[in-house]
């Protein structure tokens, strides 16, 4: 997935400032694609020297102009061509998985605290993502396209069930290691 297409899918909804798309980011899918104000403010800048927004330039007295992004109609023809597209295989990576994977080298203790480091990473994401699922859940009733924005929790859903199923493999792997149970 590119920035410029998640870009170009929260402009379909609304005209939005870059502000604004990076308050969007953090409310919605931050949880599995992340981004920060300067790679949107960079990506905006190439949507519109591709065409694919329109810039509306709000004067204000006593600040900086604000600008405002428009997803003009090439900019929704590539979001759809792009949409409905199958993506490549990609390669999938976790830099703590590799931590594990040569963690033979460390004392007990230091696997341990790794391990339990990492347990409470993702006790605390999960805990957000469900909080974050709680508050979506309750506005579903009330979206004028319920479709849609099952969808778009449906991401929230399935980045549950994965961080649920690493924190148990976790669970089990650290009690093995504690116990030193390694068959």
């Amino acid at each position: 997935m590119s920035l410029k297409h998640a870009i170009l899918g929260f402009l379909s909804f609304s005209p939005l400032t870059g502000y604004e798309l990076k308050k969007a980011f953090d409310r919605s899918v931050q949880h599995f694609w992340p981004a920060n104000q300067s790679q949107i403010y960079r990506t905006l800048t190439e949507l519109a020297e591709a065409g694919w927004v329109d810039v509306e330039v709000i004067a204000r007295e006593e600040r900086l102009d604000m600008k405002r992004y428009h997803i003009t109609s090439s900019g929704r023809q590539e979001l759809h061509g792009w949409l409905s597209t199958p993506l490549p295989p990609h390669d999938y990576r976790e830099p703590f998985l590799i931590q594990v994977y040569f963690a033979g080298k460390l004392n007990d203790e230091e696997v341990e605290r790794l391990l339990a480091h990492e347990l409470r990473a993702l006790e605390e994401t999960l805990a957000a993502m469900n909080a974050m699922l709680s508050m979506h859940r309750a506005q579903l009733e009330k979206h004028p396209d319920p479709r849609a924005y099952f969808l778009s929790v449906a991401t929230l859903e399935f980045g549950i069930r994965s961080n649920q199923a690493a924190l148990d493999g976790l669970r089990s792997g650290a009690e093995r290691v504690r116990t030193k149970t390694y068959r």
